[in-house]
C-alpha cells in the first residue's frame, strides 16, 4: 500500500475518532442543558438564521439605508477614514463613524452588496442578545435563562434593526454594555465590569455622541437617586480611571476630526445635539429636514416598536393598577426589576419633549423591557403566556412574517420599495459600455450612487439637461415621473422612456443623427 493511501487512512481514522468525541461532548451537554434551554437554543438560532439568510434578498432602501451604506463604500473606495463622506469629498457630520467603519469593513470581506451592508447591524444585535443573557445568568433568583433574549430579538424593531443599515444597532450596543457592566459591577466580584461600563459609554460617543452618555445617565442616576446607593456606585466604579478611559478612546477621533474639517464640532454638539431636539421642524439639517413629530411621539413608536409585547406589557400594568398592586410589579430587594424599568424609560423620558424624533430611538431601551417581561413571565404575572412554548411562539411571530414577505417580495416584486436598484439593473443591462453615463435629474438618490459604485452623475436644473443632452457620453437619465411632463418639448423628443421604477423614469437619448 502507497503511503498516500495509509495517510489517507489515518485521516480518516482521525476524523472519525474526532468526530465521535463531538458527538459525546455534545450529547452529555445536551444532557445537562434544561428543555427551556434547549428551547430558546432553538428559538434564538431560528431568529437569526432567518435575519442572516434574508440581508441580502431584497435592495438597499433610501434614503437611510443607502445613504450609510454608500457612505462606507466610498470610505472603502478613497481611503478616507476619518471623517466619513456623505459625497466626494463632502463630510459628513450627522454622526460619528464607528458604525460607517465597521460596514466598511464589512464590504471589504464580503464585497459590494447588501448582504454585506447589513451584515454588521446583525452582529452588533447578536452581541447585545448575549450580553442580556449575560446578565440574566448573574442573577441571583431562578434564572430567566433566554425568555429575555427570546423576547428581545422577536419585537419588532430588535428584529427590523438586526437587518438595516443604521447607527442605532451600535448605539444600542454600547448602552447595553454601559448597563449590564454598571448592574455587574455593583453585584460581583470582578473589577473588570466598572471598566467595560466606560469603554460601553466610548462606544455610545463613537456611535452617536453624547445622546449615549444621557441615555445610560438616566437610568443609572434615577436608580442610585431612588434606591440612595450612592456610597456602593462610588467604591464599585472605577469613576477618575474609568472617564479617563473613556475620554483616551473618544476625545481623540472629534479633535481629528475638527483639524480635517473645522466647522464639525460646532455643528455636531450645537446643532445635532441642541437644535435638532428643541427646534420643531429645524431647517439646520444638513443632510434633509427636520423630523417635526407631536410632542410625546416616542410613546406611540415604543407602542409599534415593542410588538408583539407591548400590548401584553400595558395589559400586566393595567392590570396591577386595577387590582391597586402597581408596587408589587417593581418588588425586589436589590432593586432589579426598577432598573430594567428605568433602562426602558430612559429613551422615552428624554425624547418626550424632543420636537423631532423617529421610531428608532427606541432601541437603547428595549433590552431593558425584554429583562422585565421576562421577569414577570418567571414570576407567573403573565397568566398562561409564561409557558415557554407560547413565548416562543410569540417570540416567532414578527421574524416568521418577515420571511414571508421577503420570499412574496422575490416571487411577486412590486414596484413599492424606496430604492433605484431596479432602475440601476436596467441602466446596467442596456447600456452598450462603461461610456454610457447613468444622470439622475434634479437629485441624486443614494441607493443609485451605491449599486453604480458612484459612477452617476446629477444635473442640477434645465439648463445643465439641455447641455448634458448634446454630451455624447450621457445616454441614459433618470428623470422623477413628476418632473416629465415639466421638460421642454425640445428635450423629450429627444428621449424615450424604457423603464418605470418606483417614482422613476429611466430615459434614452437619441443622437440629433437619429431622425427624431
Amino acid at each position: 500500500m502507497s503511503n498516500q493511501a495509509n495517510e489517507s487512512l489515518a485521516l480518516q481514522a482521525v476524523g472519525k475518532r474526532f468526530g465521535a468525541l463531538a458527538l459525546r461532548l455534545g450529547k452529555n451537554w445536551l444532557n445537562r442543558v434544561s428543555p427551556h434551554c434547549k428551547l430558546g437554543l432553538v428559538f434564538l438560532a431560528l431568529v437569526l438564521l432567518i435575519r442572516l439568510i434574508t440581508l441580502g434578498f431584497y435592495p438597499l432602501i433610501d434614503p437611510t439605508e443607502s445613504r450609510y451604506a454608500e457612505m462606507a463604500r466610498k470610505m472603502l473606495e478613497t481611503g478616507v477614514w476619518v471623517t466619513p463622506q456623505i459625497g466626494y469629498g463632502v463630510p459628513f457630520w450627522g454622526k460619528p463613524p464607528l458604525a460607517v467603519w465597521l460596514n466598511a469593513f464589512s464590504l471589504g470581506i464580503f464585497g459590494i452588496n447588501e448582504f454585506a451592508s447589513r451584515f454588521s447591524a446583525l452582529l452588533l444585535c447578536v452581541a447585545t442578545i448575549w450580553m442580556v443573557h449575560r446578565l440574566t445568568k448573574a442573577r441571583p433568583e431562578q434564572p430567566i435563562g433566554f425568555t429575555a433574549p427570546a423576547i428581545l430579538s422577536g419585537m419588532v424593531l430588535f428584529f427590523v434593526m438586526a437587518g438595516s443599515v443604521a447607527m442605532d444597532q451600535c448605539l444600542t450596543m454600547g448602552v447595553t454594555l454601559a448597563l449590564v457592566s454598571f448592574w455587574l459591577a455593583l453585584h460581583t466580584t470582578k473589577s473588570y465590569y466598572g471598566y467595560l461600563f466606560f469603554i460601553g459609554l466610548s462606544i455610545g460617543l463613537m456611535s452617536k455622541g453624547p445622546i449615549a452618555v444621557i441615555l445610560v445617565g438616566i437610568p443609572v442616576g434615577l436608580w442610585t437617586l431612588i434606591r440612595n446607593e450612592w456610597g456602593a456606585v462610588w467604591r464599585k466604579l472605577p469613576w477618575i480611571k474609568g472617564s479617563l478611559l473613556m475620554l483616551a478612546i473618544s476625545v481623540p477621533w472629534y479633535l481629528v476630526a475638527e483639524h480635517r474639517t473645522p466647522g464639525f464640532l460646532e455643528y455636531f454638539f450645537i446643532g445635532e445635539h441642541w437644535k435638532r431636539f428643541t427646534e420643531k421642524g429645524w431647517h439646520g439639517d444638513l443632510y434633509g429636514g427636520g423630523r417635526a413629530h407631536p410632542l410625546g411621539s416616542i410613546w406611540i413608536y415604543w407602542l409599534v416598536s415593542a410588538l408583539p409585547w407591548s400590548p401584553i406589557f400595558l395589559s400586566v400594568v393595567s392590570l396591577a393598577l386595577w387590582r391597586k398592586k402597581a408596587c408589587d410589579l417593581l418588588a425586589c430587594k436589590d432593586g432589579w426589576r426598577l432598573y430594567c424599568l428605568l433602562w426602558m424609560l430612559s429613551p422615552l423620558l428624554f425624547f418626550t419633549l424632543a420636537a423631532n424624533a423617529i421610531w428608532t430611538y427606541v432601541m437603547p431601551g428595549l433590552p431593558g423591557c425584554a429583562l422585565l417581561l421576562a421577569e414577570w413571565l418567571r414570576e407567573g404575572r403573565i397568566g398562561w403566556f409564561s409557558n415557554d412554548k407560547i413565548v416562543f411562539g410569540i417570540g416567532i411571530l414578527f421574524p416568521g412574517l418577515f420571511l414571508g414577505a421577503v420570499i412574496a417580495w422575490q416571487i411577486w416584486p412590486l414596484n413599492f420599495v424606496r430604492t433605484q436598484k431596479p432602475l440601476v439593473d436596467q441602466y446596467l443591462q442596456l447600456r452598450k459600455g462603461d461610456e454610457d453615463k447613468l444622470v439622475y435629474l434634479w437629485e441624486n438618490p443614494y441607493s443609485a450612487q451605491f449599486y453604480t459604485r458612484g459612477k452617476v452623475a446629477e444635473l442640477a436644473n434645465v439648463e445643465d439637461f439641455q447641455t448634458a443632452m448634446d454630451n455624447p457620453k450621457q445616454n441614459f437619465f433618470a428623470c422623477p415621473i413628476r418632473s416629465w411632463a415639466d421638460l421642454p418639448e425640445a428635450i423629450k423628443k429627444r428621449l424615450q422612456p424604457v423603464g418605470s421604477h418606483n417614482g422613476y423614469l429611466l430615459l434614452y437619448r437619441f443622437s440629433r443623427t437619429d431622425g427624431r
